[in-house]
């Protein structure tokens, strides 16, 4: 694959607008792919800030390649992803498992001298919590199905096709084999936000207040009404923009909000 085909295949919905201050890097969740951050684009480019979804190996448009299951080398390719795309001010989102790995390269990339003006996780404990993800560990089809459903993310009507889990839990497996992965994070000194749902029963409020341990920076902790699957439900485009444009300001104060 060309460096080309390779920047289309990470970005299959493009950068966002070529004007805009900021570029946000959006990190789906397990399972989940790039068009679940398509419609902030209307809301936030308006106020500057590009939307750039990243496609994982294995899903939605790339389900033609076998999905990574190994922590380094997702990291590696996603650097590689983002790397030629630094070249305005950026802050980095990922939900659930795209949180955990938004931690990892924000670091990765920070070590490299090209922090983020912001990292923003939502839904996913910090990384010095066990990973809820530890629980599908040895599980059969069976248990494993029935672990997905908790989280609440797949249609009803869905959960009773066969061709839908034959197509989905392959790459439900690599995924949640990464969120499992372990990785020693330090604190970075670039600002955090935490968005918490409030009947999420994998990351509550509570335990994503732990993130601030993981910057000498500010912290902002923001819950929202809903579970893991809040940013399907909530106005999560208003606080984005609000936090994005904190940082743009650098008027940064250190608060917890509800």
């Amino acid at each position: 694959m060309s460096p080309l085909q390779e920047s289309r295949a990470w970005f299959p919905f493009g950068l966002g607008r070529e004007d805009a201050h900021t570029r946000l890097f959006c990190l789906p969740f397990a399972g989940g792919g790039a068009s679940n951050f398509l419609s902030w684009r209307t809301r936030l480019e308006d106020a500057g800030v590009a939307v750039a979804p990243l496609q994982y190996p294995g899903h939605e448009t790339r389900l033609g390649e076998a999905p990574l299951h190994a922590w380094d080398d997702m990291l590696a390719a996603l650097g590689e992803a983002i790397m030629p795309q630094l070249d305005r001010p950026y802050a980095l989102f990922g939900h659930s498992m795209g949180a955990r790995l938004a931690s990892a390269l924000a670091a990765r990339l920070a070590n490299a001298g090209l922090p983020p003006v912001q990292l923003i996780v939502a839904a996913h404990v910090p990384p010095d919590l066990p990973s809820p993800a530890l629980q599908a560990i040895g599980l059969d089809d069976d248990a494993f199905k029935a672990l997905l459903l908790q989280y609440g993310g797949i249609p009803a009507e869905m959960s009773h096709e066969p061709a839908f889990w034959e197509m989905v839990l392959p790459v439900m497996r690599a995924d949640f084999a990464l969120a499992a992965e372990p990785f020693d994070a330090v604190p970075g000194a670039y600002p955090i936000t935490a968005y918490a749902g409030a009947d999420d029963r994998h990351a509550d409020a509570k335990s994503m207040a732990g993130w601030r341990r993981f910057t000498t920076a500010d912290f902002v902790l923001r819950e929202f009404s809903g579970d893991h699957f809040f940013l399907r439900s909530a106005d999560v485009c208003a606080a984005l923009n609000t936090d994005l444009a904190r940082v743009r300001s650098a008027d940064l104060h250190p608060l917890v909000s509800a």
